[in-house]
Parts: structure tokens; sequence; C-alpha cells
């Protein structure tokens, strides 16, 4: 009998619609998610000649800057499922003349290489199906006092970026069936306890988790803004099948919602998320 791949389902997604999705928006979730990774690489402090791994690397925006901040001396290395994503990565290195590695695998199980001065994540690490077991990896791929750190969203309900356009939403589609709490998706690690447990069950001390909030600016205007949020995953999910008129006026109360969050700077909406920190022993 055929041993299950581990995470087949999120190596699935990502490396089709969900990686497809994340290249065609690369811009906008680039700028989307910049304030919140400025705070995961001031809080790892990437310093020059040190070795640093990128988890989730997504279209390399991270690891590029982290290239950037370790210099020629040092190493930055990004680590992901999707191949589209991945090819954007090194496109993107190769353009802005950053040495920056970029290798496919799943952080459960791949040979991640090392010993890492730092391992860094901008909402990367939140889509593993045993994260105890990716955790242990990632400590055991830092060197002796090496640090973790990386950002994971809050829960939903204190995220307005979602929770405002999916109240809207939802008066008039339903609400989806939501994936259990802690499951693969970006809600997994809302519980900072949970988030806790898991690091110090992977050999990491001194695991620290602050709150930070952001203000992210989502688009242009609001119908920019509702015509990303139809394109995206949970977006796509909570509309697919729906009746056609029921979508119209899904997406239209989404825009009404979203006006009063729009200005001549773009549809700003604020952000919950943990900044967590963790070192091995």
């Amino acid at each position: 009998m055929m041993t299950p791949m581990p995470n087949a389902e999120m190596t699935e997604f990502w490396s089709t619609r969900g990686g497809d999705q994340w290249v065609a928006e690369r811009d906008r979730y680039d700028a989307l998610l910049a304030p919140c990774g400025r705070r995961l690489l001031d809080a790892a402090g990437p310093a020059r000649g040190e070795l640093v791994l990128d988890v989730g690397c997504g279209n390399g925006a991270a690891t590029l800057e982290v290239a950037r901040r370790v210099g020629p001396e040092g190493q930055a290395v990004g680590i992901d499922l999707s191949p589209a994503m991945l090819a954007t990565a090194r496109a993107r290195a190769a353009e802005a003349g950053v040495a920056a590695t970029f290798v496919e695998g799943d952080v459960q199980v791949a040979d991640l290489g090392g010993p890492y001065d730092a391992v860094v994540s901008r909402f990367g690490v939140m889509f593993f199906d045993d994260p105890e077991a990716a955790f242990a990896n990632i400590a055991g791929a830092l060197r002796s006092g090496g640090r973790l750190v990386f950002v994971c969203w809050q829960e939903m309900l204190s995220n307005e970026w979602l929770a405002v356009p999916a109240a809207a939403i939802v008066c008039h589609v339903g609400v989806p069936e939501l994936p259990e709490p802690g499951a693969p998706g970006p809600f997994a690690f809302a519980d900072p306890a949970r988030v806790e447990v898991i690091l110090r069950s992977a050999g990491l001390t001194d695991v620290t988790i602050e709150a930070a909030s952001d203000q992210l600016v989502m688009g242009a205007d609001p119908d920019d803004v509702v015509a990303f949020l139809a394109r995206d995953e949970i977006g796509r999910r909570t509309l697919e099948g729906k009746e056609p008129d029921a979508i119209a006026s899904a997406l239209a109360a989404a825009r009404e919602a979203l006006r009063p969050f729009s200005s001549a700077d773009g549809v700003a909406l604020g952000s919950a998320y943990w900044v967590v920190s963790a070192r091995r022993g």
C-alpha cells in the first residue's frame, strides 16, 4: 500500500489554482502585505553574512529583502510548494540582480539544509496538516541559538480586510462551510496558546507572541477590491454555486460596505496578526 503524501491537499492547491492566483496578483499581494513584511524582518533582524530560510516564500518578496540585508557574504533561501510562484521568485531575483536560492518542497518532510541563523515566514506557516512535524523540522535546521520569526493572522473577525466585505456578502449568499479550528488555512494559528504549545513541543524556547496591526491597502477603489475578492480563493468558495442574482447582490453589498474605507490613496482596512519569535536552545 502506498503511503499517503503528507499535506497532499495543500500541495495540490498551491501547485495549481492557489499558486496561479498569487502569481496573477503578485504585485497586489506584495503591496498589501508590505507593512507586515517590514515588521517581520525588523523582528527577525537578518544581518550581513547570515544564512536565512524563508518558509512559504511565495513570489519571493520577503526572500529578496532578506538577501539584500544579508549581502553577498550571506545566503537567502526560499522554500515553497508552488512551482509557479517559485518561477516568479527566481525571475524577480534575476531581474533585481539579487542572489537568492529558491527550492520546491514541503517543510514537513523536506531536507531544509542549514544550519540557519534564522528562519522567517510571512504568512507561510499556517498551511501544514502536521504543524508539529513541520516545526520540528524547522527547529532541526536552525543552528544552536538560531531564531525563528513568523507572522500569522489573528482570528478572522479581528481582520477588517476580510470581515467587512465578508459580512456584507454572506447576507446574500449564506455562510460557507468553515474549517475546523486549527485546520490548515489562513487562520490556523489564530490561537496563540496553540502556537506556543506547538513551538515548545518542537524544542524551541524563548517563545514570544506579540499582537500587531496595520492598515492594509486592498486596492484602488471598492470596485477594484470587490473584483479581487471574487477571484481570491475565499471569495470564490463563498460564491461558488450561488444564483447569479444572489452573487450580484452580494458583490454590490460588499462595494457599499467598503466605501467608508475608501480614499484617494485606495481602500484601506485594518489587520490583526501575531508576530511570533522563538529560538533553538
